[in-house]
């Protein structure tokens, strides 16, 4: 499988001091500027949403734990870390980014690792090597160029569905906006899209759901999260946790995704917590 990511976008122009620019000439740049799935990717909005229909029962809403991410019922459960970024200047002066799994950094840190660890938890001390406790939003490309032949082994289908959370900033009005049918889920409403497996890496952002059309796993991230979660059969789970690069640990359902569920790391609850 090989993907592709286009670049993030503006979605307003940078002028000059004192340049104004009309509503007609704003909106031809908006619309040139702002992603549109018709432009360059293999995706289509879809209108009928009963494809999705199926995760809405099984979600638990409101429970600030997986199943209010994750869809329950499957045989088993990861939980998928975005990494930690280190930025600066090498002996050369060469600007470099280095990516910082966080089982290697919870463990530099002598902290455990397991399935409920918070990024605050686990950086240590003001001598952590992590600046500023930066984390990714989103899977690394090496994590996405692991993950794409693991999930393909383990369906039938090559084709499936994404679900596009509606409060992106840089979506094409044109092509998104009130007169396309949205999902609503208790927290979030999304629009769907179609396309072969590998498309989702296409998006200008990345989806909030991704299943096959056999439903076989599902790949969850939540636009508040420095993870995903993946629930697929046990084989499935097998290959990812195996995979040093997917830095990923094996989760439950019922397990809490907040803040302060570190109590391992943290048992006095005196670790400050991002808002």
């Amino acid at each position: 499988m090989h993907f592709r990511r286009p670049r993030p976008r503006s979605i307003a122009p940078f002028l000059p001091v004192g340049s104004k620019i009309s509503d007609r000439e704003h909106d031809e740049w908006a619309d040139i500027h702002t992603w549109d799935p018709s432009r360059n990717t293999d995706l289509t909005i879809e209108s009928d949403l009963a494809p999705a229909a199926w995760l809405e029962s099984l979600f638990v809403p409101c429970s600030f734990e997986v199943w209010m991410t994750a869809p329950q019922g499957f045989e088993a459960y990861a939980r998928i870390f975005f990494p930690f970024v280190r930025t600066g200047l090498d002996a050369t002066g060469e600007w470099i980014e280095d990516h910082i799994r966080w089982t290697d950094l919870a463990t530099q840190n002598g902290k455990v690792v397991h399935a409920l660890m918070e990024r605050e938890t686990i950086v240590g001390t003001s001598e952590s090597p992590i600046e500023g406790n930066q984390c990714s939003d989103s899977l690394s490309k090496e994590q996405l160029e692991a993950m794409l032949p693991i999930l393909a082994r383990h369906t039938a289908s090559t084709n499936g569905w994404f679900l596009l959370w509606e409060g992106f900033g840089d979506l094409n009005d044109r092509v998104f906006g009130p007169h396309v049918p949205k999902v609503s889920h208790s927290m979030r409403s999304f629009y769907l899209l179609r396309g072969p497996l590998n498309a989702y890496t296409q998006s200008s952002n990345d989806p909030s759901y991704w299943w096959p059309d056999d439903r076989s796993w599902c790949v969850c991230t939540d636009t508040d999260f420095k993870w995903s979660y993946l629930a697929a059969g046990r084989a499935c789970v097998e290959e990812f946790l195996a995979l040093p690069v997917m830095d990923a640990v094996e989760t439950k359902p019922e397990n809490p995704a907040r803040s302060g569920m570190d109590t391992i790391n943290d048992p006095d609850g005196v670790v400050p917590r991002s808002p």
